[in-house]
């Protein structure tokens, strides 16, 4: 089953971040506040399409300013997935919008 079935059959954000876990084979993962995250990449889960894409980057970016601000190490990428879309962004590009000067 292609993971745009899988995602179809969708009943809740585990069933998405299982889904997208199996689909890229990720090995050294947590779940926790963070959907998935990995050393390389965090992620943020919804389980339907409704919440756009900016809304989830801004959650994500909300655990991005914790983690800069406990002095964390954050990772290479950042993405969001849902049901019917995914995106990401290098993390670099807006680390410096969040770092206190």
């Amino acid at each position: 089953m292609t993971l745009y079935a899988k995602l179809q059959l969708a009943r809740s954000e585990e069933d998405v971040k299982d889904a997208y876990i199996k689909a890229l084979g990720l090995k050294d993962y947590s779940k926790n506040l963070l959907d998935i995250q990995t050393k390389e990449i965090w992620f943020e889960a919804k389980d339907n399409s409704r919440v756009s894409t900016y809304a989830m980057f801004t959650q994500l970016m909300h655990y991005v300013q914790q983690a800069i601000n406990k002095g964390e190490t954050v990772p290479p990428f950042l993405c969001v997935i849902d049901t019917q879309k995914a995106a990401i962004m290098k993390s670099a590009d807006v680390i410096p919008f969040l770092e206190k000067k």
